[in-house]
C-alpha cells in the first residue's frame, strides 16, 4: 500500500496567478462584448493628471481681396474641452475560502462575467447621460461660430412617444438638423431603448417594402437605419422618467452625471463619435487577495474613467412629455 503524502507537491492545482489571469481574461471579454459605447467613442489614457483636455479651434472667417487694398486681420480664437476622472468604480465580490474560488470553474466564470456586463453596463449609461445633457447645451461662446449648439426637440403631447409616425418625424427631424449644421451623420448613431425601438417597428417607412427595401423586417424585430444613421437598441439610457443620481457624480464634478426626471425623459439619442471626450486613468482591471483582518479573499474587478460633452452639435435628442 502506498504511502499517503506528506506535503501538497503531488498536486495538479493551477497556479494562482494563472487562475486571476484567467478570471480577468473572462471579465475583458465579456466587458467588450457587451459594451456598446467603448467601441463607438474614443477613450484616451489620462496619466499624470486627472484632467484630460482637448483643444478647440474657432472657425476661419474668409475675405475677398480688393485691389489695392490691404487686407483685414481675423482673429480665430481658440478654446478647449475637459473631462476629469476622480472615481474608481468596483465591482467585488467576497469569499470565505480561496477553494471555493478555485475549485468551481462555473462559478470563477460566471462570477467574471456578471462582474464585465454590471461594469460594462455602468460605462455606457455614463456615455449616454452625457449625450443627453449635450444635446440640451448651447454652442460653445468665443469660437466664431465655429461649433452649434446641442440639438433637441420635444414631443407635442403625452403618449406621442408610442406614435410610429411622430416618433420616426421627431428622429428624422434632428437628423437633419444636424445635417443643416454641416455634421456628418453618416457616422452618427441613433440611439432608442426596447420601448421606442418597438414602436419604430410598426412604421411602414421603417420595415415595409414598398418604402424600405431590405432595411427591416417586422417578423424578425429589426430594422437597420434611419435616414442612412444605424439604430441600435439599448436599455442603457435613463429614458423612463426617473431621476438618475450616478456613482461619478460628486461636489467636485458638480454632479455632472446625474439627470432630473425631466431630462430623463428622452425617445431618442443621435451621437457623433465625437460628440463626447472620454479618458481613462485605470482600464478595466482585476485582483484577487486575502485580507488577513477579514480571513477572507476579495474577488475584485475596478476601472477609473470620465465623459464629458466634447461638440453639443454632434448632439441630437427627442423628448417627451408628460
Amino acid at each position: 500500500m502506498a504511502n499517503p503524502p506528506i506535503d501538497s507537491s503531488h498536486l495538479s492545482d493551477m497556479a494562482s496567478a494563472d487562475m486571476i489571469d484567467q478570471y480577468g481574461g473572462v471579465v475583458d471579454s465579456q466587458f467588450a462584448k457587451k459594451s456598446i459605447m467603448r467601441k463607438f467613442v474614443p477613450v484616451r489614457p489620462v496619466r499624470g493628471t486627472d484632467t484630460l483636455l482637448n483643444r478647440r479651434v474657432g472657425k476661419t472667417d474668409l475675405l475677398a481681396i480688393t485691389p489695392g487694398v490691404r487686407p483685414e486681420v481675423t482673429q480665430t480664437n481658440f478654446g478647449s474641452a475637459s473631462v476629469t476622472v476622480d472615481t474608481l468604480i468596483l465591482a467585488r465580490d467576497n469569499r470565505s475560502q480561496l477553494n471555493e474560488f478555485q475549485t468551481d470553474f462555473a462559478a470563477r466564470k460566471e462570477l467574471a462575467m456578471d462582474h464585465g456586463k454590471e461594469l460594462a453596463k455602468f460605462f455606457d449609461e455614463a456615455f449616454l447621460i452625457q449625450g443627453i445633457l449635450g444635446a440640451a447645451l448651447t454652442a460653445p461662446s468665443d469660437l466664431n461660430s465655429a461649433f452649434g449648439g446641442g440639438h433637441t426637440v420635444a414631443l407635442s403631447a403625452a403618449s406621442d412617444q408610442l406614435d410610429p409616425t411622430l416618433l420616426y418625424e421627431a428622429i428624422a427631424s434632428q437628423i437633419v438638423s444636424m445635417q443643416l449644421d454641416d455634421m456628418d451623420t453618416d457616422e452618427c448613431a441613433v440611439f432608442v431603448n426596447p420601448t421606442q425601438h418597438e414602436v419604430l417597428l410598426n412604421n411602414d417607412k421603417l420595415v415595409d417594402q414598398d418604402f424600405s427595401a431590405d432595411n427591416g423586417h417586422f417578423a424578425t424585430g429589426k430594422f437597420k437605419v434611419i435616414m442612412g444613421v444605424p439604430v441600435v437598441m439599448t436599455n442603457r439610457m435613463a429614458t423612463d422618467g426617473a431621476a438618475v443620481t450616478h456613482l461619478l457624480s460628486n461636489t467636485a464634478n458638480s454632479n455632472a452625471y446625474d439627470l432630473t426626471a425631466a431630462e430623463a425623459q428622452v425617445a431618442a439619442l443621435i451621437l457623433h463619435p465625437k460628440a463626447l471626450l472620454a479618458g481613462e486613468t485605470i482600464p478595466l482591471s482585476s485582483d484577487v487577495f486575502f485580507d488577513k483582518v477579514e480571513r477572507s479573499w476579495f474577488i475584485d474587478s475596478f476601472l477609473a474613467f470620465g465623459v464629458a460633452n466634447r461638440l453639443p452639435g454632434a448632439c441630437g435628442s427627442v423628448t417627451w412629455i408628460t
